[in-house]
């Protein structure tokens, strides 16, 4: 098993996690075990990772919500459709040099097509 980087959880994410492990609990009926996933297929038997598939489907939806109902700029729609990412002042530490490189590199292709 490979390590990951650390990242230190907000109040919210800690509360996100536990929410999780509770859905968890209710859907299988047991504590998860270390290689469970916190985010797991809802609509699977057995515990296992949403596939990529559905990922894209749900950050999609995600996308096309904050399109139409929100005030965002658009150079910053733009960036999350092209990087896969969503990248606030809240998170952006937590980003390494090269995925903030590409979230700017992609908000500056947005002012250089309009």
């Amino acid at each position: 098993m490979s390590k990951g980087k650390k990242i230190p959880l907000t109040p919210e994410t800690r509360e996100a996690i536990e929410k999780q492990l509770q859905a968890f609990r209710e859907k299988f009926h047991r504590e998860p075990e270390p290689d469970d996933p916190i985010f797991f297929d809802p609509e699977a038997d057995t515990p296992q990772l949403i596939s990529e598939a559905r990922m894209t489907a749900m950050f999609q939806e995600v996308l096309n919500a904050a399109k139409e109902k929100t005030d965002i700029r658009p150079e910053l729609l733009y960036a999350m459709e092209k990087t896969g990412r969503i990248v606030t002042e809240r998170n952006k530490h937590l980003l390494s040099r090269e995925e903030m490189a590409e979230w700017n590199a992609a908000i500056d292709e947005y002012f250089e097509l309009n």
